[in-house]
């Protein structure tokens, strides 16, 4: 399992970048021995990041939830729709919202 404060550090890379699987898998599993995980993500075998958009039409801002498989924290992070991607605006925070 990776580490909050390395997660939180991994996820600040991703600003100004657009929000896919792709690129959270790689921010995440950027260290060598964690490359058995991101070539099963690119083989379509395992998928170990899922995130959520929470899209505001009206107002406030939109935010996505990002989940990964065997950490036991939601990160949030807030995103804006440019060109119909969606653009990561904000450092990743650890969501409390356990509903």
């Amino acid at each position: 399992m990776i580490k909050k404060a390395d997660t939180l550090d991994r996820l600040k890379t991703l600003i100004g970048k657009e929000l896919t699987k792709e690129n959270l898998h790689t921010a995440i599993f950027c260290e060598a021995k964690h490359q058995k995980n991101l070539r099963r993500f690119y083989v379509g075998t395992h998928t170990y990041i899922e995130y959520k958009l929470h899209v505001n039409e009206t107002s406030g801002p939109s935010f996505a939830n990002i989940n990964i498989l065997g950490n036991p924290y939601t990160y949030q992070v807030e995103v804006e729709a440019i060109d119909g991607k969606y653009i990561i605006q904000t450092e990743a925070r650890i969501s409390f919202n356990y509903l």
